[in-house]
């Protein structure tokens, strides 16, 4: 069975919504804890990953969770 990595319309928006949540999720956290409260943990760990953390959203949103899903649905 080939891999599909072209993606229909309702994948393409899911993925893309899915990603826009997950990355202001993640500038909110850093926005609002992190300014507030710069002694926290959590903000060392959201001021040193915020790159890998798109390219990791990316990589999830745009190539495994439209495989589980069309697995999912089979």
């Amino acid at each position: 069975m080939p891999f599909k990595l072209r993606l229909s319309a309702s994948e393409w928006r899911f993925a893309l919504t899915s990603f826009a949540a997950k990355v202001g999720l993640f500038w909110l956290s850093e926005l609002v804890i992190c300014q507030w409260d710069q002694e926290r943990w959590v903000c060392n760990v959201v001021g040193k990953g915020f790159i890998p953390c798109l390219i990791t959203f990316a990589l999830m949103d745009l190539l495994v969770i439209p495989q589980i899903r069309r697995l999912r649905n089979r």
